[in-house]
């Protein structure tokens, strides 16, 4: 017997091409089979039909509670919207990660983190920047943290950002890279505001480097002089710099999205960076399950931008294979959305920002289940 048996739903999953009704039988925490099921026992059988059933989402790139104070619960902002693995983005550095590793370890989602070049990480938000002077990298206890957590650390994490760097300028990026080149680990850099041009900021980074919120519209950004995504970029991405795009309340303009996409330059890998200071903030997008209907709604093609919070940030984080897939033996970690007409906005500030821009939604996805290693950890009560 079966413990789960999805019915009729159809199955987008760019890890294995396939974008088809079937179902997906779960055993044991585990894929067992994706076909026809019909007639089969099990123990739970869910009817998705007319529903888009999708591998458990991955957002990598957020802030959660109790990592970061600036956090969101986990499981509850999470497992609501499909999301079945979560990456925080640098909440927690050297002297504080430790002590989430309990919570890390006993979640039902799937919990991974970078570690930030500042040894209390974000503490200090809001009230103060992080200390990101290289002068103050302490770099044996950072090792040492990389050593005893290589199962829950990606990285290294920086915000470049000119109010958090001021006279440094790129000078932290350069030392955390070459910080990283030592521990050899990969870095995520955000780049919003940045004290340079971003050609600049990509000639630093290594193939499997991050540059995070990549449709950001403040400062020096994608986009050349001409309204054309840099040179610099594809030359970038060629040698294997990983371009993500995670939007927070300020970290993506359509000025910069929109020409991106329509020149083809669509994210490597998807985030939302929720945060305490940008969830519910309309008409941001707060959420995976929003993220998707956006970036779809501009341009991107549907299993493209899948693609983009399943299969690629698997690969990346080296799980391919066992997570952001539906193959058989992969962690049982499964979404079901239901598309719905929809007339809300989406924009890129949020409302009363002088500098907030909109664009008209037609239909959102609603997520309707989430199973994580086989259990169902979110229902729609209408479902």
């Amino acid at each position: 017997m079966y413990q789960l048996i999805i019915q009729n739903g159809t199955a987008v999953d760019p890890a294995n091409n396939l974008n088809k009704v079937v179902d997906i039988a779960v055993a044991d925490g585990k894929i067992a089979g994706v076909g026809d099921f019909a007639g089969a026992e099990a123990r739970q059988t869910i009817d998705a039909s007319g529903c888009i059933v999708t591998p458990g989402l991955i957002d990598h790139h957020c802030h959660l509670y109790p990592l970061g104070s600036i956090g969101l619960p986990a499981e509850a902002q999470c497992f609501r919207s499909g999301v079945t693995t979560a990456v925080d983005a640098g909440s927690t550095g050297c002297e504080t990660f430790a002590k989430n590793v309990p919570f890390i370890r006993q979640s039902k989602l799937n919990i991974k983190a970078y570690l930030n070049v500042c040894s209390i990480g974000l503490d200090s938000l809001p009230k103060k920047m992080e200390d990101v002077d290289p002068a103050h990298f302490d770099e044996g206890a950072i090792r040492e943290t990389f050593e005893e957590y290589k199962g829950e650390l990606l990285g290294l994490k920086l915000r470049t950002s000119r109010e958090i760097v001021g006279e440094m300028g790129y000078t932290p990026l350069k030392k955390m890279v070459e910080l990283a080149e030592r521990l050899g680990v990969s870095v995520m850099v955000h780049c919003t505001n940045p004290p340079g041009t971003i050609p600049e900021l990509l000639c630093y980074l290594r193939k499997g480097d991050v540059m995070t919120h990549m449709y950001m519209n403040k400062g020096n950004t994608l986009l050349d002089g001409k309204g054309f995504v840099c040179r610099e970029a594809y030359e970038a991405r060629s040698r294997g710099v990983v371009f993500e795009a995670s939007d927070a309340r300020e970290h993506f303009g359509f000025s910069t999205a929109v020409p991106a996409i329509k020149e083809g330059f669509y994210p490597d890998i998807l985030g939302t960076d929720t945060t305490a200071f940008s969830m519910n903030f309309r008409p941001t997008a707060f959420s995976m399950n929003n993220q998707i209907a956006k970036y779809t709604q501009l341009g991107i093609p549907f299993e493209t931008v899948i693609d983009s919070c399943t299969r690629r940030p698997a690969e990346h984080m080296g799980l391919a294979g066992e997570i952001g897939c539906l193959s058989v033996g992969a962690c049982a970690d499964i979404a079901v959305f239901r598309k719905e007409e929809s007339h809300i906005a989406f924009g890129d500030r949020p409302y009363g920002h002088p500098d907030g821009k909109e664009f008209p939604c037609e239909w959102r996805l609603r997520a309707m289940l989430t199973v994580k290693n086989g259990e169902m950890v979110y229902r729609d009560e209408l479902f």
